[in-house]
């Protein structure tokens, strides 16, 4: 039986290491992703625990210049929200196009793939009937020979 050989077998490896490579940016793209929403997190909390000073002070004595101060520091925590907030928009946009970049390299290397399988069963099925034909070939001249024998 004659072994089975792939022609396209350099190209189904390039497409694989494109996919790893796909693969590889968007866990980097998903990773920094993740970093932008656990810091917006930290900024939101930031600025609930300031507001509930506030509310403590409130409740007291409170000068003026320190609400200033603390109205500062809401206003800038706010900020910085609004700015981390743009940040996730826009890494999450990152992430999605890295997604779809995956997925079509995914595909790339799925349709190689089932093409060499599909190669490899019809290179099988084309040997074993090629074995057939040789057997019955076999069988044929071993009956004529043992006619002609028989018959002599």
């Amino acid at each position: 039986m004659k072994a089975f050989s792939f022609k396209l077998h350099t190209l189904k490896q390039l497409r694989k290491a494109n996919r790893e490579k796909a693969l590889h940016a968007y866990g980097i793209a998903v990773h920094e992703s993740e970093k932008i929403e656990n810091d917006l997190a930290r900024k939101r909390s930031a600025l609930e625990s300031l507001q509930n000073r506030i509310k403590l002070k409130r409740s007291g004595y409170f000068f003026g210049q320190e609400e200033e101060s603390y109205q500062r520091n809401i206003a800038s925590v706010k900020n910085d929200i609004l700015s981390v907030h743009k940040s996730l928009k826009n890494s999450q946009e990152i992430r999605e196009a890295k997604r779809k970049l995956f997925l079509i390299a995914e595909a790339e290397f799925k349709s190689l793939e089932k093409l060499m399988e599909k190669q490899k069963i019809e290179h099988d099925q084309g040997e074993q009937k090629k074995e057939e034909s040789q057997i019955d070939d076999i069988i044929s001249a071993r009956f004529n020979y043992n006619l002609k024998t028989s018959i002599s």
